[in-house]
């Protein structure tokens, strides 16, 4: 089967199952493929026809807004040719991106012509009313079309102070993202014919099996040149979100730039980057860089976006000159993709140690999600529907995962693979972080955008976990896959109600955080049973009914004409809609209350759980100790005496190791073992 076909049968497999367009549904399914690639996130489908000033056609099928980047994406499809095969042609192209980028520079002809009630209003809203911060617009066609040979690079345009972009996704480009081993669109940076460099000067540094690192010093110019370009693609993930959660231009490094220039290299630590190839020149001179492929900045990403924004920004100060005397620190390694997606996160997070970007946001490699991710491999869910057998639910810990375990496989295995392993049944950690955000009462968080939703859930989790890693348990995993379900199902019943037009995610997103919270406010002997979602992979038709009563209420909250914001999804982002919609009153259904179970029952499970992980781990620890050996704990004892970093307590801990042979340390002993050798570790022990 074509990679065309196979993406005709996902169109009308998902416009069937959730009773929606096969436009949707392909937006859906593209924009689910740049979002794992790092390219958009949270994106809003929002079909608008009309006509604007001069009666020149307007058209979006979406839209994305970055905040960091100050950067709004504005999403047109073509009609769609399913199994024929079609050339986009540059004449095609230009009208599509005139009627995108015109429904913003019309916005205010929207609001005219437009019901209040149409999904283009709000958003044209928004613009009129200037409720975004908007320097660039990105227009972005999605299609099954093939792009034609002579449209190559569009050179972006400045209209109306503020500058457009233009990016072509066919079905060519997407098969290449889709196949390529990290799921990504590679940023390849060509110094020369891009920015009109001649190279940067650089020492080779260190050579591992692992990677090797070069140091060298980047002009200031070249630095903000390549993020106005490439914006926040150049951030590594996890520094991104820390940027996007925390704040935006640094006003100390700005500062720096525009008044001491020539003081830049004293004051800043410099950038560090990983690349997964470097292209060089060997000179008389030594080794000159020329071109970056799928450049990554992990550490100094504050320093990068200060730089471009005064590039951009501050002319007025005369800020091209003073960058222009400005070089930068920079580090590179360069990392096969094999080994990154454990190496990169680790570079990143010591990296960032001065900067104290925490754990939650250095995401994937964290504990807890590689917990979920074994629980995912291992836990059957039970049989329905008259199945024979089981099937997982697939925690896909890191992008592309999901794909990755079918990529060159043979038809029977990707069968085999398929039907033990359901695509709706995979979930990312940005879904378990949303399904998580929704128990714990925080729907506006959940409404926030994957990345800042996840950010969110992070900072409730990662103290969590510090503090009783045993909280993630075979019953917690349960409970997550439950709450999966009645999300998924919530999303099913939902779009299917008379009553619904549009705001899908988020109308889900309060009508289940509200049903949980006012169970538990006004039964305080009772809780939801999750374990009985997870026995049926299903929702009773209690819970239906009462998803079908509440749901119609949180729409109409939402969208009620005396909403503080006019943007729904704004709206439905912020804590004061969350609070109203908690008020809200409504009765539960008497067959809804009796499923409801004793919440001692439920309390006395959950600590049993905990209390049986905690057994395996102390378990698990001391056969880790036994493995090591005697003679490996002598050498970490030696290690640690000679670099002088143990206490009285590490010492007596490494003793009980050494002499198992002749009295097995305990389970809690061994734990306690096990941290004294993450200590040595973190103190650069070398094994």
């Amino acid at each position: 089967m074509t990679y065309r076909e196979d993406l005709v049968n996902e169109i009308n497999s998902s416009a069937s199952a959730e009773g929606i367009s096969a436009r949707e549904a392909f937006f859906e399914l593209y924009l689910q493929k740049l979002e794992d690639s790092d390219l958009i996130e949270d994106y809003h489908y929002l079909y608008f026809e009309g006509v604007g000033k001069r009666n020149r056609k307007l058209q979006i099928d979406g839209y994305a807004f970055n905040e960091f980047d100050k950067k709004l994406t504005l999403f047109i499809i073509p009609p769609l040719t399913y199994y024929k095969k079609k050339t986009l042609t540059a004449t095609e192209s230009n009208s599509l991106f005139s009627r995108a980028s015109n429904f913003y520079f019309d916005a205010d002809r929207v609001l005219s012509e437009a019901e209040e009630s149409s999904m283009g209003y709000g958003l044209a809203f928004d613009i009129v009313n200037k409720k975004m911060d908007v320097a660039i617009i990105e227009t972005i066609i999605i299609t099954d079309y093939i792009k034609s040979d002579r449209i190559d690079v569009i050179d972006s345009q400045i209209v109306n102070n503020v500058r457009v972009d233009y990016k072509i996704y066919d079905i060519t480009t997407m098969q290449q993202i889709d196949e390529s081993e990290q799921g990504k669109e590679p940023v390849v940076i060509d110094l020369e014919n891009e920015f009109d460099s001649k190279g940067i000067p650089a020492l080779a540094a260190s050579k591992t099996k692992d990677y090797e690192s070069y140091l060298c010093m980047i002009p200031g110019k070249i630095l903000a040149q390549m993020y106005d370009k490439y914006q926040s693609r150049l951030l590594e993930g996890n520094v991104r979100s820390f940027l996007q959660t925390r704040g935006k231009v640094n006003k100390g490094i700005r500062n720096t730039i525009l008044n001491d220039p020539e003081m830049f290299f004293a004051y800043n630590n410099g950038i560090a980057a990983t690349v997964q190839d470097l292209i060089l020149d060997k000179t008389e001179d030594g080794l000159v860089i020329k071109g970056f492929d799928s450049l990554q900045i992990v550490n100094g990403g504050q320093t990068t976006a200060s730089l471009a924004s005064a590039w951009v920004n501050d002319t007025r100060h005369g800020s091209r000159k003073k960058i222009e005397e400005i070089q930068v620190p920079m580090k590179i390694s360069v990392v096969d993709h094999k080994v990154g997606q454990e190496l990169i996160p680790n570079i990143s997070r010591f990296a960032n140690s001065q900067n104290k970007v925490s754990e939650s946001d250095l995401s994937s490699n964290h504990p807890f999600h590689v917990k979920i991710e074994e629980f995912s491999r291992r836990l059957v869910a039970p049989a329905t529907g008259g199945a024979q057998f089981g099937t997982y639910w697939y925690y896909e810990r890191a992008n592309g995962q999901y794909r990755q375990e079918t990529y060159k496989a043979t038809v029977s295995a990707k069968k085999k693979f398929n039907s033990q392993y359901p695509k709706n049944q995979m979930f990312k950690k940005t879904d378990l972080a949303k399904y998580w955000n929704i128990y714990l009462g925080k729907p506006h968080s959940a409404s926030a955008g994957a990345q800042k939703s996840f950010s969110i859930f992070s900072t409730w989790m990662v103290p969590k976990y510090d503090k009783k890693p045993e909280f993630v348990n075979e019953n917690f995993f349960r409970k997550t896959v439950a709450l999966a379900i009645l999300f998924k199902k919530s999303d099913y019943i939902v779009r299917h109600q008379s009553w619904y037009d549009s705001y899908k995610a988020n109308i889900v997103a309060y009508t289940l955080s509200s049903i949980i919270y006012r169970v538990k406010e006004e039964y305080k002997d009772l809780d939801i049973d999750y374990n009985k979602i997870w026995k049926n992979q299903d929702l009773s038709r209690a819970w239906v009914k009462q998803i079908q009563t509440v749901s119609k209420l949180m729409y109409e909250h939402l969208t009620s004409p005396d909403r503080l914001v006019e943007n729904v999804t704004e709206w439905a982002k912020r804590l004061n809609s969350w609070e109203i919609a908690r008020e809200i009153e409504y009765d539960f259904h008497e067959d809804f209350i009796t499923e409801l179970k004793a919440r001692f029952e439920v309390e006395s499970n959950r600590k049993y759980a905990i209390k049986q992980e905690k057994e395996f781990r102390e378990m698990d620890a001391t056969v880790t100790v036994v493995e090591y050996g005697v003679d490996f704990w002598k050498e970490v004892l030696d290690w640690g005496n000679q670099e002088k970093i143990w206490n009285i307590q590490d010492k007596s801990f490494l003793k009980v190791a050494i002499n198992m042979l002749k009295k097995m340390p305990s389970d809690k002993q061994s734990i306690k073992i096990l941290q004294v050798l993450d200590k040595a570790r973190l103190e650069s022990f070398p094994k």
